[in-house]
């Protein structure tokens, strides 16, 4: 069972991590670029020299390992799904650096008995030589197993998140996102290799028919998409990304993300959702916010 003190409290070393060009390819291959070897926009991020660096990739680097499997934080590990994310970016990230990641747990909340508990921690990216803020990444882990703990009432509020609501009018664009049916196997050598999304004993005992995709995948998507329609349109980068990851994604699904822009500036973002081939939101209460970076 959840310990809130244990938790609340939890102590990370600094993680300290170089990558390269290589990963930088790595992951957009997990993102599924590429698969239309002829698309050029594509290429840039999987073949070019050096490659440009897809603006997801901060979510990746830096990750505390597999820290809730640890006994003493209570969770059973085999049920934890990501629920929500969010991401900032401060600085273009280069093809190639040496970044440091710090982590602190900014919540431990209780949904209730049956209804699982949500653990929130925030990762800041920094480059190790300068220490020049690149990214700050808020992740809410779903321990669908784990509610009931707080029988004394403490706990920590859910995180709040910005005021959604689907638009009541026809979306202003639609992108397809495939997936293909490997590409959890190459998206978790970028470094999540949780065993959901590789073993099929795993994923049975955990309740899905086999491995799902990696929801940082899906989201990894979404935003490279995004980012790409705004600076095809002549507009700013991606900024930050928000969502919720609503239902699993079972490699192979063909998605559709559906946006509304907020306004006509670009600054002023969208909202946006991601749908499966059923029509069922996979990625829901999605924001997203474009700002030239230094």
């Amino acid at each position: 069972m959840i310990d809130y003190d244990t938790l609340r409290n939890w102590r990370f070393d600094p993680v300290v991590q170089e990558y390269d060009a290589r990963d930088c390819r790595l992951y957009a291959l997990g993102l599924n670029l590429g698969a239309d070897p002829l698309a050029e926009d594509d290429l840039r991020c999987v073949a070019a020299d050096p490659p440009e660096v897809v603006c997801t990739m901060p979510m990746t680097l830096g990750r505390p390992g597999p820290w809730l499997r640890d006994p003493r934080a209570g969770v059973d590990y085999t049920r934890l799904v990501l629920g929500e994310s969010r991401l900032r970016l401060h600085a273009p990230l280069p093809p190639a650096a040496r970044i440091e990641a710090r982590h602190r747990v900014l919540r431990v909340t209780d949904k209730g008995a049956g209804r699982g508990a949500l653990v929130t921690l925030l990762r800041e990216i920094t480059d190790a030589g300068t220490g020049r803020l690149l990214a700050e990444y808020e992740q809410v882990n779903f321990c669908r197993a784990d509610g009931g703990f707080a029988r004394d009432g403490r706990h920590d509020p859910a995180p709040s998140g910005p005021d959604w609501a689907r638009p009541e009018r026809p979306e202003d664009a639609e992108i397809a996102l495939p997936t293909a049916a490997n590409q959890a196997l190459i998206y978790r050598l970028s470094g999540d290799m949780n065993p959901l999304h590789s073993d099929p004993a795993t994923a049975r005992r955990a309740g899905f028919d086999r491995p799902i995709l990696h929801g940082l995948a899906t989201l990894g998507m979404a935003g490279h998409a995004l980012d790409r329609a705004s600076r095809a349109a002549g507009g700013p980068p991606l900024s930050m990304l928000a969502a919720r990851l609503s239902a699993p994604v079972l490699p192979g699904t063909a998605l559709r993300l559906h946006l509304w822009r907020r306004s006509a500036g670009a600054r002023d973002g969208v909202q946006f959702i991601v749908l499966d081939e059923a029509g069922r939101e996979t990625v829901s209460r999605g924001t997203a916010e474009f700002q030239l970076m230094k």
